[in-house]
């Protein structure tokens, strides 16, 4: 009997190893999150026409999973399902896969979150699935699966099984008319129709509908911050002087500051809670999330001088730089899952801590026994647990602190720092960025290092991700950027420059605002349409809400701040074409668009912009002035001027004088 010779069993062997342990398409890529799936067994393709052209040729349907690299449930149908051979196979026989980061190609996800939605008739999130064909008909959407049915839900496996054996004429006619569905309604409607006053009452009507009045915030679960709602609410009572909407500002801002939202050892906002008291949350630390609320209540600090809120900027932007700064810029997120004592994942294990284990390290350290008894029992920290098992999430119980609160912060610090921090994704996202540097702006008045630190960080954005008059998205720590600039990256960059001007009427901010606006022009606007992008996706942008401020709002805020410093009245009509052409939208459903009836204000309302030599502007307050959207620009004029886009309609040396006809000229146009 003939044995086959060494040399071919170990090639046998080498063929077999290799395909076991092959990594897919997505071993090339430079998305944290799609290296994390580079080792599954289900054949990945990044987002690109190779796997739509595979998908044709081959006559297969098309697994669409969209994540990110800090998402929990993400990791959970990752281990699930994506981690299963067996449902690999299955995957690998009748679909072409593709995985798409949302952070890497946000306008990819808001299309077929926009699918989600028009299927569902609710919102979708994260991890996202969608089931399409090769021509990108969708006929089915879902966020988690689980691999195997029960409980209710439908499971991967019988899924699959379902799509298979359906006709593939059937499915291509379901996306059909799913696409017919999903194309967003614009309805115009003459923006002049729906004074200022109107919009800001049923804003403040429709919130009072839905505002939990025992725990803070919108809405009951799952709760998020809602940041640019309540941004909205302190510029309408800038503008209405309205009393009620600044209380329901402050009462969200203090549950949030004393729950289980706010990191109260480390400081920074977890992404979102999943119940209604705000104790539970996903420990995700988004840069967006902190950096919207740090503005929040910077602004809301200016108002109330609340130490409180005081605490929380300063505690959340030392968390940013400890955590997420690198060469000055900022990474994007920290996962909710960290390594537990057997060097598992798990959920929240980073931030949690068991009573008895807890109270141990600070008598250890020499606490006193009574102090630090107290402590915890105002940080919440108790025997029973207050978020699974005998675990506790830190949240404030009580308005006194007790005398041992600040040793007890720093021991339990301490505490964490023994363990292993949660994965971090490195990427530098210009748009995540930008909102961080305009929130440091804003908080200046708290800490003036902060401006300089915004401005030095401003710097690294654009030497680091504008390179030759391109913006670009985002690179990774230490790599070149490679992918060109969003909509959205323009947006808040611009406003971010708009906003470092703002503060030190430095030349060099103009002018680089107006070279992003005008670029951001020829870049998105296309055949009296904005899109999110540049690329052949053609994926017209709205005004919607989602996990952050809408970029499309904050760009037509932007070309009608743009439009006043250069008196140029086309881009003004951009701005006022924006949100007339979604007025329909934000007048049915305001909270769904807090920027853009922030925007439709500031149109509404009229901005002024008050022109003088430099020494004269740097006078110009904006707090003295009692209205809102006033900004100040430097000229050679001696006199202070005060415009607004249609004319110049004060003009005196007397600041005082120039200040008194603003107020006159709004009630004139109100």
């Amino acid at each position: 009997m003939k044995f086959a010779s060494p040399l071919v069993l170990f090639l046998l062997f080498f063929v077999i190893y290799q395909n076991a342990f092959a990594s897919n398409a997505l071993s090339k890529a430079t998305s944290p999150y799609l290296l994390q799936h580079k080792d599954n067994p289900v054949d990945w393709y990044p987002w690109g026409e190779e796997a739509f052209e595979k998908a044709k040729k081959e006559n297969k349907l098309i697994f669409l999973s969209i994540g990110y690299s800090t998402c929990h449930w993400c990791h959970e149908m990752a281990h699930e399902s994506f981690e299963n051979e067996a449902l690999a196979q299955m995957l690998n026989r009748s679909f072409v896969s593709i995985k798409v980061d949302r952070e890497e190609l946000p306008h990819i996800d808001k299309f077929y979150q926009n699918i989600y939605k028009t299927m569902n008739r609710g919102g979708g999130g994260w991890p996202l699935t969608i089931m399409m064909d090769a021509q990108k008909r969708p006929f089915l959407s879902a966020t988690f699966v689980p691999l195997q049915s029960g409980y209710g839900s439908e499971g991967l496996v019988n899924m699959i099984r379902r799509i298979t054996a359906t006709p593939r004429e059937k499915l291509s006619k379901i996306g059909e008319e799913v696409l017919a569905k999903a194309v967003y309604a614009q309805k115009p409607l003459n923006a002049n129709a729906i004074s200022h006053a109107d919009l800001a009452n049923k804003t403040l009507k429709a919130l009072k509908r839905v505002y939990d009045y025992k725990n803070g915030g919108l809405y009951t679960k799952p709760k998020f911050p809602h940041a640019s709602t309540l941004l909205l609410l302190l510029k309408i009572h800038e503008i209405t002087q309205d009393k009620e909407s600044l209380a329901l500002v402050f009462h969200a801002l203090d549950a949030m500051a004393r729950s289980g939202i706010y990191d109260q050892i480390d400081g920074g906002f977890y992404r979102y809670c999943v119940d209604e008291r705000w104790q539970i949350p996903h420990f995700e630390k988004m840069l967006y999330t902190s950096a919207e609320l740090i503005e929040v209540y910077a602004l809301a600090y200016k108002i109330t001088h609340n130490p409180l809120y005081k605490r929380v900027v300063q505690e959340s932007i030392e968390e940013m730089e400890r955590r997420f700064e690198r060469n000055g810029l900022y990474m994007s997120a920290s996962n909710a899952d960290s390594k537990n004592r057997r060097g598992k994942n798990e959920e929240g294990f980073y931030f949690l801590f068991e009573y008895n284990e807890a109270l141990g390290y600070l008598r250890k350290a020499g606490m006193d026994d009574l102090r630090a008894q107290e402590a915890l029992e105002y940080l919440g920290v108790g025997q029973e647990g207050n978020f699974d098992g005998e675990l506790s999430n830190p949240s404030i119980k009580d308005r006194v602190a007790p005398q041992g609160l600040t040793e007890a912060k720093e021991l339990l610090k301490e505490m964490r720092a023994q363990r292993e921090y949660p994965f971090i994704d490195n990427k530098i996202n210009s748009a995540w960025n930008a909102l961080y540097i305009k929130a440091k702006l804003k908080a200046a008045h708290i800490d003036k290092r902060y401006e300089k630190e915004a401005l030095s960080s401003l710097r690294a954005l654009l030497e680091s991700n504008y390179i030759q008059g391109e913006l670009y998205h985002q690179n990774i720590v230490g790599r070149r950027p490679w992918q060109k600039g969003l909509l959205e990256d323009y947006a808040f960059v611009g406003d971010a420059l708009f906003e470092a001007y703002e503060a030190t009427l430095d030349p060099r901010y103009y002018e680089l605002f107006s070279q992003i606006m005008s670029k951001s022009v020829t870049l998105f606007y296309k055949n009296q349409s904005w899109f999110e992008s540049n690329d052949a996706s053609n994926i017209v942008a709205d005004v919607a809400e989602r996990a952050y401020a809408s970029a499309l709002a904050v760009q037509s805020m932007n070309l009608y701040k743009s439009a006043l410093l250069h008196g140029e009245r086309k881009q003004f009509g951009y701005a006022k074409e924006i949100i007339e052409h979604h007025s329909a939208a934000i007048d049915d459903e305001p909270l769904s668009f807090p920027t853009a009836v922030l925007a439709a204000l500031m149109l509404r309302e009229g901005a002024v912009l008050i022109k003088s030599k430099r020494e004269n502007i740097a006078r110009v307050n904006h707090e003295e002035i009692r209205r809102a959207f006033v900004y100040r620009h430097v000229n050679n004029t001696d006199e202070y001027l005060a415009c607004t886009i249609e004319s110049c309609f004060s003009y005196d040396r007397d600041l005082e004088k120039v200040k008194r006809d603003i107020q006159v000229q709004r009630q004139t146009t109100r």
